[in-house]
């Protein structure tokens, strides 16, 4: 999808269209650092699936474009982590695709 149909989707509220964006984002993006605020800002929702969707965005943008801002994303990734103890395992998949693609 296209920035301006994720940013619509985002901006509709609805939980099912954020993460359509989010992973649409991850996927595709090209403005990196854009993308890079919508998930750190999506990873303070109160929807897991949201946040899940949120970090493994980050994944990928972190592969596709080799680079994040680590001192924003770490730490909101432990964040997200302690509020939600079971995405345990995609923080770290997350965190293996950034160690290995920045």
């Amino acid at each position: 999808m296209s920035h301006d149909e994720a940013a619509s989707l985002l901006a509709s509220g609805v939980e099912a269209n954020i993460i359509a964006a989010l992973v649409s984002i991850g996927l595709n993006e090209q403005d990196r650092g854009w993308a890079e605020v919508i998930c750190l800002r999506s990873l303070n929702r109160d929807s897991e699936a949201v946040v899940a969707s949120a970090i493994t965005a980050l994944g990928h943008i972190a592969r596709r474009h080799g680079v994040l801002d680590m001192k924003a994303v770490l730490p909101a990734l432990n964040t997200a982590k302690k509020k939600f103890p079971t995405l345990e395992a995609t923080v770290a998949d997350a965190l293996d695709d950034i160690e290995i693609f920045t």
